[in-house]
């Protein structure tokens, strides 16, 4: 019902493009539009260390198919990963070492994190570049911000404004690994000087580069606005649907070895008669979001803006066990071993209320924020399949609901003290609450023999009090700037459910303190940035996976990040720019102790001063180089560099990924309303891994020793070579 709909407002939207229409001034669309996200972003004097994006460098980067963190690698100390090596369907990406779910995201100043994950689902959002206009990026600790705390980084993105003229633009991509995406966008322009309406739909196919991850996804933008002389309605409706297949587990490092770079394990499993056989473990979700904002100027000096929002989201994940204890994985006390198929569904519904008031003079800007957000979800398992069983109908094995509630209250200001010299401060108050009952799709064993389900019975309430103050001094030697930010986060829901009946999870906190310096010249432009991230019960990766594929984390005591970053561009010439940047950092962990598995006995205990952090490589750098030749012909050359990451924290070179190299090149070309773009990924062929995860352990008697351990291990590998052809039309 949601894509007819949507397929009936886009053909409203195509027929509105032949309507009258009057010429307006769209200006004021824009303008105000802005209100909307004030609350999250931060002016471009503001002491912060910020990289933005503009629609014209996410034009130029997207080809249609890959996911956003791979066109935000364009920015320092980011790194994307793709689970079936292609860069499209299930993505991740990090942010100064710090992972999805603890960096804030929000689309015109709504949050996009899953309250309870605190991620983002990136293959529930593919192609959304077409319909993003900018990406603003504050590293570290960030502006206040609504939804959850940012540890690594905020990320705020801002959907395109109503196009003011009439526009059918096509667009469609073709490619390795039977990849395929089409686009297509309409606009009506102003219509009688006041309405417009816009609209996109998008489809992605592709084969995946790893073994059964074949995915299809879709996903679309239609708006409706409204201008007058003082205000401007917004009425948007976007989201996706994916069908995907799932590599979570990785490829394990002895195939990667053998030369067997797309195994996967994942839904392998034995028939009725013993042979080996194959089932996709897949991903299928659908998300749907609704906005209704309006923004308006109260007067000479205050602008105000309200958003409301509504997000619904049901899924499952189909995954086959091979040959599994039917009562210690599922709780069918009874049955023996067999092999199973189980979806495991979540179905989230979420109400937001989002309010900015920005008050602009000569001396000063304040801006004023409240939010707050109400959500509910429900989690459930079921076992459709069961080997040597015939059931009427699929077994649930657990059941449980969730609900969070998030509200903030933020001011900002910003003090022109001289011409050159400015004042940030920032105060937050955020309060959350967060309740899990029900049933774990754990079990545990009773004295009788018999297996239960674990209960969950949480109920929590998180209070942080986040100020950030900062200073900027603009001078002839360039720009100079001071801050100091602190932020608190709550744990995620797996840091409840999967923490292996280890302590309960605390909530985290941070201090960042931030310097930096930037000058801009006649064809360049430089600037440097220094960091630290100093926390308290930070919760780090363990290098172990859930069972379904998501990171394990624990709490550690005190922990760091701390970096600098260079960033510079030249253009010598009117055809040739060259844009560069790169991250030096440490990221430990201080006084940590580890607990090995010991087969023969009680774990082995081992202590360090000082280790690394998991996967948080120490150097990061990318180059684009852009050729811009005569008659609208580009070409550009993209570099990125990853350092050593270590996939548990004990700073083994052993159970580590080697540093890796991938260089893109792109041919765009132009002719009138028709574009031509090439991209060939990995020409270089290099042979990587992105992620992974391990397991290790000691045993005197097998011969493993705490130098010489037993590990298994997955590696997220990533495809050696990629192409793909777009062609678009602007009609």
């Amino acid at each position: 019902m949601k894509r007819v709909f949507f397929f009936m407002a886009l053909t409203a939207v195509t027929a509105g493009i032949h309507a009258g229409q009057e010429a307006g001034d769209s200006t004021r669309v824009y303008d105000l539009g802005e209100v909307v996200i004030a609350s999250t972003r931060v002016a471009a004097d503001a002491p912060m260390t910020v990289s933005l994006m503009d629609g014209g460098t996410l034009q130029n980067s997207s080809t249609g198919t890959a996911e956003l963190p791979f066109l935000m690698q364009l920015t320092p100390s980011v790194i994307a990963s793709s689970d079936n090596g292609t860069g499209i369907g299930t993505s991740y990406m990090s942010i100064r070492g710090t992972r999805d779910e603890r960096i804030n995201f929000t689309m015109d100043g709504v949050p996009l994190n899953n309250p309870e994950d605190q991620t983002v689902f990136w293959a529930n959002m593919n192609s959304y570049s077409a319909s993003v206009s900018s990406i603003q990026i504050q590293r570290g600790a960030g502006t206040s911000t609504n939804g959850t705390g940012a540890f690594g980084a905020s990320v705020s993105m801002e959907s395109d404004a109503p196009c003011p003229d009439r526009h059918l633009n096509l667009e469609t991509s073709a490619g390795t690994y039977g990849t395929y995406a089409g686009t297509v966008k309409a606009g009506t322009g102003l219509i009688k000087g006041h309405l417009t309406l816009d609209g996109r739909f998008s489809y992605t196919s592709t084969d995946g580069y790893i073994e059964r991850t074949g995915a299809n996804l879709g996903s679309y933008f239609a708006q409706a606005a409204w201008s007058g002389d003082n205000a401007v309605i917004r009425l948007k409706n976007f989201g996706g649907y994916e069908h995907t297949g799932q590599a979570w587990n990785g490829v394990p490092a002895e195939q990667v070895m053998a030369g067997n770079r797309t195994y996967n394990s994942l839904g392998l499993y034995h028939d009725d008669s013993g042979m080996p056989a194959e089932r996709p473990t897949t991903d299928n979700y659908n998300q749907n979001i609704t906005h209704l904002s309006i923004a308006g100027r109260l007067n000479g000096h205050w602008n105000a803006g309200l958003t409301l929002s509504l997000n619904i989201e049901e899924g499952y994940y189909e995954d086959m066990k091979d040959s599994v204890d039917l009562a210690a994985k599922f709780g069918l006390n009874g049955y023996g071993t067999a092999s199973a198929d189980r979806h495991k569904w979540v179905r989230n519904r979420q109400v937001g209320a989002f309010g900015t008031a920005v008050r602009t003079s000569e001396s000063c800007e304040l801006t004023f924020g409240a939010g707050g957000m109400w959500y509910v979800s429900d989690h459930w398992g079921d076992l459709e399949w069961i080997q040597g069983q015939h059931i009427a109908s699929p077994v649930r094995y657990y059941f449980s609901d969730a609900g969070k509630n998030d509200a903030n209250v933020s001011a900002k200001a910003m003090f022109h003290l001289s011409e050159r010299m400015h004042l940030f401060a920032d105060l937050q108050l955020r309060h959350t609450s967060y309740r899990i009952g029900g049933q774990n799709d754990k079990f545990t064993k009773g004295t009788d023999g018999t297996y239960r389900n674990q209960l969950l019975d949480v109920n929590e309430k998180f209070t942080f009090i986040n100020p950030k103050a900062g200073i900027s001094w603009d001078s002839h030697a360039g720009n100079l700037y001071l801050s100091f930010a602190r932020t608190g986060r709550e744990p995620t829901r797996n840091n409840y459910t999967d923490n292996g009946g280890t302590l309960k999870p605390r909530h985290e906190s941070m201090n960042d303190i931030e310097a930096g310096w930037s000058k801009a010249g006649k064809g360049w432009h430089a600037g440097i940035s220094l960091y630290h991230m100093g926390y308290r019960d930070q919760l780090i990766p363990t290098g172990r996976l859930s069972d379904i594929g998501e990171a394990l984390t624990e709490n550690v005591d005190r922990s760091l990040r701390s970096g600098i970053e260079l960033q510079g561009g030249l253009q010598p010439a009117r055809w040739f720019t060259w844009e560069l940047n790169a991250t030096l950092s440490r990221n430990l962990i201080l006084d940590f102790t580890e607990y090995v598995d010991n087969w023969d006995g009680e774990a082995l205990q081992i202590h360090y001063d000082r280790t690394d952090i998991a996967l948080s490589p120490s150097l990061t750098a990318s180059s684009l180089m852009t050729f811009d030749a005569a008659r609208g012909l580009e070409f550009s050359l993209l570099t990125h560099y990853t350092g050593r990451q270590y996939l548990d924290n004990s700073s083994c070179r052993d159970r580590s990924l080697d540093p890796y190299c991938v260089t893109d090149i792109s041919v765009r070309y132009s002719y009138g309303r028709m574009g031509l773009t090439a991209r060939a990924g990995n020409v270089t062929g290099a042979r990587y891994a992105t992620g992974g995860w391990v397991y290790s352990a000691v045993s005197e008697s097998c011969g493993y020793t705490a130098d010489r351990r037993y590990t298994e291990s997955g590696l997220a590998v990533q495809a050696p070579h990629t192409f793909i052809l777009t062609i678009s039309f602007d009609l």
